[in-house]
Formats: C-alpha cells, structure tokens, sequence
C-alpha cells in the first residue's frame, strides 16, 4: 500500500474528515453517473469506461449511501436552498446523464432496493430517436479505426491522421469532438454522417440497448424517480449559436413535458468537450424556464451560498467501495482530491 493509501485509510477510520464536516456549514453532495452495467466490455467501443460503472460496484455504492449517509432527492434540496426545509447532515442525491437504456433496467431496480430515488436526464433527440448520442457515435469511430489501424485523410483539410497510434487517435478525436460540441440538431446529424462516410463504417445501433424510451422515463417517474432535461442534441451550449438556445433548452423541455406528462423542473448542462459549459445567456435561458435546479460537471459542494441553478457534483464513473468513500467523505469536508 503506498503513503498516500495508507494515509486516506487513516483519515477515513479515525474520523478525522467527519470532525472537518462538523466545523462546516450544512451542506450536500450531488453524485453524477451516466451508465450503469453489467457488461462494460461489450460497450466499451461506444460508451467510454470513463463514465461507466459496473453494477456490482453501483449496488454496494447505494449500500453504502443508504448506510452511512442520506440519500435525498433535488426537489429536497432545492427547498433547503429555498429555506422552506431541512436536510439531514451528510445529504447525497444522485443523479444521470444522458438517459441510457441501462438506467432503467440496471440502476433504478438496485436503487428501488435501497430506498433510494434518483434523477435521470434525458438528451431529448436521442430518446426520440431512439439512437446513441453523437459522443458516442464518435467514440466508436476512433475506437475501431485504432483497433483497425487506420489512416485517415481530411478529405477537406487534406490532413492525414495515423489512427492506429494512440496519441494521433486521441488528437484527432478532440480534433473531431470540438465541432460536434458546437453543433445542434440537423446540422449536427450531418457532420456525424459526413464523418462516417468519411471512416467508411459506422455503429450499427440495431442490436444495441441504447436509450431508454418516454415509456420507461415515465415509469421511473412513477416510481418516485425525478425526470430532467439535458437539452436537446447535447451540445455545449456556450458554444453552440445563441439562436438555438431557444430550441436545445425550452423545446427540449415541452417534448419532455408533453411525454412524461408532468412539468419538468431540473436541468443538467452537457459538457461534452471545451470550457465553460455555461455562461449568462445560458443562465438567463434556464431562468425563464423556473427551473428548481440545473446542475454542472465542476466540482463542488452544495451550500446555502450555491446557486440553485449552478449546481456543482461530484463525477463518479468506477470507483471501488474505499475510493468511493473517499470521495464522499472529502468532498462534504470541502476538500477536492
């Protein structure tokens, strides 16, 4: 075990960081996921192993949340940054991106287990269409053009790309990712089939469980489960043409309202690739729709000084228990590791 093993084992039994915790103001922590599995290899060329969990690791984490903290849901911590109610202390609410099919049937039944509900956010034209999100698409472009060894020449720029070595791979995938962050709806589909035209080969997307359907986000709604937008193309709305705020955010929302037949109240903003992922245009479109909460990928705690629709959470992609609790532990204790 190294120094810095030894030292968080020694932090986490003595107590130490709940001693920090008791000096603190109240506050809470929001857990971010996106996919839960039982067979992350079989995904793995399209969803990447960064935001995946497996299910065995995910069920002993929601043991752990139901055992040694409390579980909350956002409506609970939207009214304690309201005023209008408590929290309990060492308050964790959960939540998902993006809306994979492995949500409903891997996640929310190991969580119905534990008591625990969750929130779940759609990207709209995904579900709708029933088809993987364009980061996806793409991850599976240059997974297999690596494994294939491929070289790959712009038919535009005329640059070549040998995507068989790791590091040109990883440059040309941040160097095909920035576009699609910027793109929304139609404009975006064409750039990700242009793409595909151009590898020669493309997701077959027919024996996949994808995205989960309306039918199911409804039931998990039944279930006690909250429902959120992700807008609707998952682009990055910074960067994306201020024109299509209206649609990726509010359209987005009335096709969510209209399918799950109650009013949506929490926002989740992507962050696909490229710095920031919001900024006052976003915020004020966010407002106009009252939203109770919009939630980041930044790091942080939730306090009465957060603003409710600028949320910070905590990344969880396949920790194992220690790690886990390490994470937690630090975090309510205002520390970032």
């Amino acid at each position: 075990m190294s120094l810095k093993e030894k030292l968080k084992t020694v932090l986490l039994r003595t107590g130490a960081l709940r001693l920090r915790q008791m000096m603190l103001p109240q506050s809470a922590v929001i857990l971010a996921y996106h996919s839960v599995t039982t067979d992350w290899k079989k995904q793995s060329d399209y969803i990447n192993r960064g935001i995946t969990t497996d299910a065995d690791r995910f069920k002993e984490q929601m043991r752990i949340l139901r055992e040694e903290y409390n579980p909350v849901t956002l409506n609970e911590i939207a009214g304690w940054l309201q005023g209008v109610q408590l929290l309990p202390p060492r308050s964790v609410a959960v939540t998902f991106d993006d809306g994979f099919a492995d949500n409903y049937y891997v996640a929310a039944p190991i969580m119905e287990q534990y008591g625990i509900c969750g929130t779940v956010y759609l990207t709209v034209d995904a579900v709708q269409r029933q088809e993987l999100p364009w980061f996806c698409r793409t991850a599976f472009l240059f997974q297999q053009a690596g494994n294939r060894k491929t070289v790959l020449t712009d038919p535009e720029t005329k640059k070549t790309w040998n995507l068989g070595i790791p590091k040109e791979n990883r440059e040309a995938f941040v160097c095909y990712s920035y576009p699609c962050a910027k793109l929304v709806g139609e404009e975006l589909r064409n750039y990700i089939e242009k793409l595909e035209t151009w590898f020669g080969f493309r997701l077959d997307q027919s024996n996949i469980q994808g995205m989960m359907t309306f039918e199911q986000a409804r039931e998990l709604q039944q279930h006690g489960h909250i429902i959120g937008n992700h807008t609707f193309s998952h682009g990055n709305l910074a960067h994306i043409p201020q024109e299509s705020l209206y649609r990726e955010i509010a359209e987005a929302n009335e096709i969510l309202e209209q399918e799950i037949g109650e009013p949506v109240e929490h926002f989740s903003y992507p962050h696909p690739c490229l710095d920031p992922q919001w900024n006052n245009v976003t915020l004020a479109e966010t407002e106009k729709l009252n939203y109770k909460t919009a939630v980041l990928t930044s790091f942080g705690l939730v306090t009465r000084r957060c603003l409710p629709l600028l949320l910070p959470r905590i990344m969880i992609s396949n920790p194992n228990n220690k790690e886990f609790r390490w994470k937690l532990e630090t975090a309510l204790a205002g520390i970032q590791t």
